[in-house]
């Protein structure tokens, strides 16, 4: 399931169950809730909360670290972020 394109950030906010607005807020840098933290490491098996806050690797799967590692197809440059984590599933 991807969400590039026109329409992706309703999407993904879709997908997580929340408001787009909320999901925009935290694309525009405000911090990551712990509530949104949560639903995204249930929606994103592998996905840990160390690394959603810290940035730490450890926990990742083998799966998980690789697909984040490689380069995004959207807007994000890095591939490292939460909204990266929409071209995984």
């Amino acid at each position: 399931m991807g969400f590039n394109g026109r329409g992706a950030q309703q999407a993904f906010a879709n997908f997580l169950g929340v408001d787009r607005g909320r999901w925009n807020n935290v694309e525009c840098g405000a911090p990551l809730s712990k509530e949104m933290a949560l639903r995204i490491v249930r929606k994103f098996p592998g996905v840990t909360l160390d690394w959603l806050f810290l940035g730490r690797t450890e926990g990742l799967t083998a799966e998980m670290a690789r697909a984040l590692s490689e380069p995004s197809k959207g807007n994000d440059a890095g591939g490292d972020s939460p909204s990266s984590l929409a071209s995984y599933r």
